[in-house]
């Protein structure tokens, strides 16, 4: 082969990767009513059976206000009904569970996927039964609940949770699995794609990982999407039963609130092992020691978690905003995806308890990245008994569901343009198969940080938590689908937990929060469940203390 000519064209294929990369995780900007799921087991509403919650409908009230927190716990639902299930007392080691093909699984010839998965799924993935609005986890798959709505108008999708929810890098190099192991049997083919995925993995991780090169497509994706950290755009394409005009109000004055009026501390602790320092913004309310640790998002701006940190100060608690590694004013050259930030946040909330005395009292709560940095912190055997509950909002599944997901939506849009020559890329991008793009990735995540991209799962955290945790996703989220939500919810060892999934429109990934009025609502009545919970514990302990004297 030529060099010369081979070198142009390598080049040019790892500029439209990174192109379509950078494409993909512009999602933002995103705000359609009907969402294009990039993943290749998507349902349509059609093709799924229907569960209906029969409980009554509750509504946001009045209560919430910008500067009222909510205090009726019956508020916990948007005027319309969205996928929104509760258990008291759930468990994954119960419970059966089938994953039919959908037909966008059939165009992809990915059939053996889902069977080799089926029986793994069974065990572990049980799916909720619905009655009166309260799930429990004994059911078959007929009895799955989908989003529904009351409105003829708006988006109806129910997206399934399958295989691509929960890869590992072993299913990823399994030969059963062809929709991920897409690597050719031709040693000489294999040899030449394993080179060019590596260089691909190369060239994506930087922007994925390091902080200059996070920095970096942080920018490029704004100038993309302009209105990326436009206050104005939370309610610009919000679908109108989630009340644009509330948060309207409610945004313009938090903005105004943030950058005018509340006062912000810096607070710093070292890192868990000793190479650097994390940072955080600190608002204290007066006279609370409730207090929410709001992780960061990936590449998500401070201002803006200040801007969303409201919600949490107007329900009477202190907010702490620690930034990750890798980011902001914290240390550290990589973002490591909460692998490492999971042991610096015990340190947060050591110093949080140090400031609120005895009775502090924690709630961990983070966006996409920041989402599954506070599910690591609550799996922690040594976490302190001061952390009550975690708040989850579009958190992944895996490191490697997502960059299939991601991988796949890359595929999707090249053959858009590939397609128009009659060329179809059946879900994969020349030259750069799966299984070896990410077996490059993780080598060099290896390689530079010491951990595989399998020690990052939200799954594994999920299933060695038992904090009550409510799980909240977007269906137009094209970044993270709302499956990894719904797979995280179902697998959870929480012995109360939530999951809220807000169909229609509502503006992309990360995105609940814009409907502000629902999510304080919902957020609100959870928190009360939790204290009651809570309370009643205290109150059974002290009756069996009593009785025991």
């Amino acid at each position: 082969m030529n060099r010369a000519k081979c070198a142009p064209r390598l080049t040019s294929l790892l500029a439209v990767l990174l192109g379509l990369f950078v494409f993909q995780t512009t999602t933002y900007a995103n705000t359609s009513n009907e969402m294009t799921d990039p993943s290749p087991t998507s349902a349509n509403v059609s093709d799924q059976p229907t569960a209906t919650v029969d409980g009554p409908s509750v509504s946001a009230t009045s209560d919430v206000e910008t500067d009222q927190p909510v205090n009726d716990p019956a508020a916990t639902s948007a005027s319309t009904t969205e996928t929104d299930y509760s258990a008291d007392d759930a468990s994954t080691d119960s419970g059966d569970s089938t994953t039919q093909p959908s037909d966008s699984e059939s165009k992809d010839n990915q059939p053996a996927v889902d069977d080799v998965q089926a029986s793994k799924q069974a065990e572990n993935n049980p799916q909720p039964t619905v009655e009166n609005g309260t799930a429990s986890p004994n059911s078959t798959a007929s009895q799955q609940p989908e989003t529904t709505t009351s409105d003829n108008n708006a988006s109806q999708k129910t997206a399934t949770p399958s295989a691509n929810d929960r890869i590992t890098i072993d299913d990823a190099n399994n030969p059963d699995n062809p929709a991920w192991k897409q690597s050719s049997n031709n040693p000489l083919i294999n040899f030449i794609t394993g080179i060019t995925s590596t260089i691909a993995a190369g060239v994506v991780y930087p922007f994925a990982a390091s902080r200059q090169g996070a920095a970096l497509l942080s920018k490029i994706r704004t100038l993309m999407s302009p209105d990326r950290y436009n206050v104005d755009q939370m309610w610009s394409d919000l679908d109108s039963k989630y009340d644009p005009a509330f948060t309207k109000t409610y945004y313009t004055d938090a903005k105004n609130w943030y950058d005018n009026e509340v006062t912000r501390q810096m607070l710093s602790v070292p890192f868990a092992d000793g190479t650097g320092n994390a940072s955080a913004t600190y608002i204290a309310h007066p006279n609370s020691t409730k207090t929410i640790i709001y992780g960061q998002g990936w590449t998500t701006e401070p201002e803006w978690m200040g801007y969303i940190s409201k919600v949490f100060y107007d329900m009477g608690y202190n907010v702490l905003m620690p930034y990750t590694r890798g980011q902001s004013t914290s240390d550290g050259e990589f973002l490591t995806f909460g692998a490492k930030d999971k042991a610096d946040w015990l340190n947060w909330i050591n110093k949080i308890n140090d400031l609120n005395g005895p009775t502090s009292k924690v709630v961990l709560y983070g966006q996409s990245l920041g989402a599954d940095s506070a599910l690591q912190t609550a799996a922690q055997s040594n976490l302190p008994s001061s952390v009550k509950a975690v708040i989850a909002d579009c958190g992944f599944s895996t490191i490697p569901s997502l960059l299939f997901s991601l991988y796949t939506g890359a595929s999707n849009s090249l053959n858009n343009l590939t397609s128009k020559i009659g060329w179809n890329l059946n879900g994969t991008i020349p030259l750069v198969p799966f299984d070896q793009f990410l077996n490059g990735f993780n080598n060099i995540n290896k390689l530079l940080q010491g951990f595989s991209l399998d020690a990052v799962s939200g799954i594994t955290a999920v299933e060695n938590s038992k904090l009550p945790t409510m799980f909240i996703a977007t269906a137009d989220d094209t970044f993270i689908p709302d499956t990894q939500t719904e797979t995280l919810y179902n697998l959870s060892a929480s012995t109360l937990k939530q999951l809220w999934i807000l169909d229609g429109n509502v503006g992309g990934h990360a995105s609940a929060n814009n409907a502000v009025k629902d999510y304080t609502a919902r957020i609100q009545a959870f928190l009360n469940q939790v204290d009651a919970q809570n309370s009643d514990t205290k109150l059974n302990i002290t009756n069996d203390q009593h009785v025991a004297a």
